[in-house]
């Protein structure tokens, strides 16, 4: 067992890594326990608020399981260079400190049964499970230990019950600033904090200036007859960081009004005096209680269902993007034919004029002009359909600019021509002259059309060569753009008019039916309309209609 225990040393003792959690438990440790001190309203023995067991807890959340220990050990010469200082028993001393690692064991021991690694306190559950366990039953079972040594050592004075009673809602009140404290400002980071913008910095100075200020005024200058009204002035600040900073802006304003708060009762000062020291003590830390848990658990469901909102904002582009390149694998077919063609016309032109070069003929200047300008047209219609596949193919945010419906009815007919011309498709263009500009994200709008082309060509399928036509209208009526994309299939009975937006509902033996699905949620997220009708027999019609500028 010895051996063990000395790997584990050498193992801590020579990862460098460590070596300052080790220290920093050690420092911050001696000054919350003489800040705890300081916050004792005699003659009882425990503090208002003793921060020493909530960053211990801290520091214990932070770091694996194997490593606790050495931070317990860390925190012992700590405790007794703070606790001998105050001429306090070394009894009473050494028992402090089993009570206080007590806490901590059981309140990181407890909170990690349910939340495996690092505590982070970014989603409501991790959050309630901090309260229970660690801000609510750790400090419960530990004060029973806490009094116990109290009254056996016979250090203070009041009654085994009424000493649990004052150190379980000390050391909550702790729980709850020191923890969420710490572990919310380790999760952020110094790198995330330098890359805020000047607002950003402007509007945080200003919220705790305001919350410094309403506390100083509400706990510090008021008095015992000022009306309990005053005690909520610095709520709207604590709304605020709740709102806009999230956990971390609560965290660090719940602990500056909890340290503003005592430090006036300790002195004398605020509403919180003119009482028995227990009674005071209790109404203030009930008080700081009942704001606390709620403020915290408002900024972690905030902060969760923006998180929320950005997982599914995410999952939708990467929904439409495998959307957008199964369409264009099944249009590989005629976007190779697209290709083909302006390839083979640089082929034949090249060959043309080696032809010339290998039989020394003299070559008409004239001539010679006409055969690289071919080259070149065809080389820039092949750029112009690889560019526009990249642009499909490529994953990235919405970029909305203004944009001419008629330039993307011809951009995705362009696209879509060597498909058509397989399924021996014509395609008629009705393009109104002058449209409006409209406002949106080109690639995500012309994925639509090409989602709504290579549905008609393949409903049309079946249909007789003759009459296999698509015909595309645009349109400007009432301050909208409506483009309208018309087949000649079978169509389809009106009962399927909102069935064919389902998703997974399809009528394709191999169709997945999330194409008209994730058609209409982009056309929605444009303040569009995307809907269909359709006669049995007589074709179907598709219909977008999009806000102009």
């Amino acid at each position: 067992m010895s051996g063990e225990l000395a790997k584990a040393f050498r193992h801590v003792r020579f990862d460098a890594g460590f070596v300052w959690p080790v220290l920093l438990v050690a420092v911050g440790y001696y000054l919350a326990a003489r800040v705890g001190l300081a916050f004792t309203l005699q003659p009882h023995p425990i503090s208002t608020l003793w921060p020493p067991n909530a960053l211990l807890m801290a520091a214990l959340l932070l770091t694996p399981a194997r490593s606790w220990w050495v931070l317990l050990a860390a925190a012992l010469p700590a405790h007794l260079l703070a606790e001998l200082q105050s001429g306090v028993p070394p009894a009473m001393v050494l028992g402090w400190y089993v009570s206080n690692c007590s806490e901590a064991l059981i309140g990181a021991a407890l909170v990690r049964a349910f939340v495996p690694g690092r505590l982070h306190l970014d989603s409501f559950r991790s959050a309630g499970i901090f309260l229970l366990c660690g801000a609510l039953a750790a400090p419960l079972a530990s004060s029973f230990l806490d009094a116990a040594l109290v009254r056996l050592i016979g250090w203070g004075q009041g009654d085994y019950w009424n000493l649990v009673r004052m150190r379980f809602f000390s050391n909550v009140l702790a729980e709850l600033t020191i923890v969420p404290l710490i572990v919310t400002w380790a999760a952020v980071g110094v790198q995330r904090v330098r890359g805020q913008a000047l607002a950003r910095y402007v509007e945080v100075s200003a919220l705790f200036l305001g919350l410094l200020a309403t506390s100083l005024v509400a706990f510090d200058l008021s008095s015992p007859r000022v009306g309990p009204a005053l005690f909520y002035a610095p709520l709207p600040f604590l709304l605020w960081a709740a709102v806009r900073l999230g956990a971390v802006g609560t965290a660090t304003s719940l602990a500056m009004m909890v340290f503003v708060t005592i430090w006036g009762a300790v002195h004398g000062l605020g509403p919180f005096t003119g009482g028995a020291p227990q009674d005071t003590a209790r109404d203030m830390q009930l008080f700081l209680i009942a704001v606390s848990v709620p403020l915290l658990l408002l900024a972690v469901v905030l902060e969760e269902r923006t998180r929320s909102t950005r997982e599914a904002h995410e999952q939708r582009l990467q929904l439409t993007h495998l959307s957008r390149v199964a369409m264009l694998g099944e249009m590989s077919g005629g976007l190779a034919h697209e290709l083909n063609q302006p390839l083979t016309a640089i082929l034949s032109n090249a060959q043309a004029a080696q032809h010339f070069i290998a039989n020394n003929k003299v070559i008409d200047p004239e001539e010679l002009s006409d055969i690289l300008r071919d080259i070149i047209a065809a080389d820039q219609r092949a750029g112009e359909v690889i560019s526009r596949l990249r642009a499909l193919f490529k994953r990235g945010e919405t970029y909305a600019q203004r944009l001419d419906a008629n330039e993307l009815v011809r951009e995705v007919l362009s696209l879509a021509h060597g498909d058509l011309a397989t399924r021996s498709i014509e395609t008629v263009a009705q393009l109104a002259p002058a449209l409006p500009a409209i406002h949106g994200d080109r690639i995500q709008l012309e994925q639509v059309m090409l989602n709504l082309i290579m549905n008609a060509s393949e409903a049309m399928a079946t249909s007789a060569a003759e009459v296999r036509r698509l015909t595309v209208r645009t349109a400007a009526v009432d301050g909208r753009v409506y483009v309208s994309f018309v087949d000649q299939g079978p169509g389809f009975e009106p009962g399927q008019h909102e069935k064919l937006f389902e998703p997974y509902y399809t009528t394709k033996p191999q169709g997945l039916g999330l194409g008209l699905s994730i058609s209409r949620s982009i056309i929605l997220a444009h303040h569009g309309r995307l809907w269909g009708v359709g006669t049995p027999g007589r074709g179907a019609t598709f219909h977008i209609a999009l806000p102009t500028v």
